[in-house]
């Protein structure tokens, strides 16, 4: 049961499984950068989450009023890390080409007194 191909009807079904190798691969690659992607903002939530920790402790051991202004960027760069993560987990967003760019870090500067231990 020989069935007849020619040169052409080969050529044709090896470009078409080639598409789609290709396409499985870049879909895979797209995957991969999402997961790595999710990994690199939740290490970012977690240094947010820390530094909050410590504004919040220094204002604790100082027995000063807590400083809207200084906790504010800290929960918008969360709140903005938690709806990327959403984002390309329900893949309504795509990772961007550049995202490799170094992004502005935010610090902050603990007096003496706040770091010393609290007082029994």
């Amino acid at each position: 049961m020989f069935m007849n191909f020619t040169f052409d009807d080969l050529k044709e079904k090896a470009v078409d499984v080639a598409q789609v190798a290709a396409q499985k691969a870049k879909d895979l690659a797209s995957f991969a950068k999402a997961k790595a992607t999710i990994a690199s903002e939740e290490v970012k939530i977690r240094k947010a989450y820390a530094e909050l920790g410590k504004l919040y402790y220094r204002d604790f051991v100082m027995e000063s009023e807590m400083d809207s202004a200084e906790y504010l960027p800290w929960c918008e760069k969360i709140s903005a890390s938690k709806a990327l993560i959403d984002d390309l987990k329900n893949g309504e967003c795509e990772v961007e080409e550049d995202d490799d760019l170094p992004e502005e870090e935010l610090t902050v500067e603990i007096p003496v007194e706040a770091s010393e231990e609290p007082e029994e």
